[in-house]
């Protein structure tokens, strides 16, 4: 069987308890200080660090409008050239010869004496 192995530095100490939800923490404001407070243990980006980064988003999302207008373009080309074509042939008058039908046979053969 395998050990169970421990991180290193020994066993972790155990988490504290979450505090138990209160009926009325505060309303809109005590939530408004609390995402205060989460704020400010965001690590922000540097300037440089967050230009280079929009670059990119800006970037991705330009080519990706490309290729999408790309792939709109050629099947809309594809789409309005099959229903011209269709068009065409609706419209066409028949090249062929008429086809012409043999006269109806009668229903019973007669047979002369």
């Amino acid at each position: 069987m395998a050990k169970a192995r421990s991180a290193p530095g020994g066993p972790r100490p155990p988490r504290p308890a979450l505090p138990a939800a209160t009926a009325g923490r505060g309303g809109p404001v005590g939530y408004l200080r609390g995402v205060w407070e989460e704020l400010k243990k965001v690590v922000w980006p540097a300037r440089d660090e967050l230009m280079r980064m929009t670059g990119i988003v800006i970037a991705t999302v330009i080519l990706f409008a490309v290729l999408v207008g790309a792939a709109d373009y050629l099947l809309s080309l594809g789409v309005q050239r099959a229903i011209t074509q269709q068009a065409a042939a609706a419209t066409a008058a028949p090249t062929t010869a008429p086809v012409t039908t043999a006269p109806a046979a009668t229903a019973a053969p007669t047979v002369s004496p």
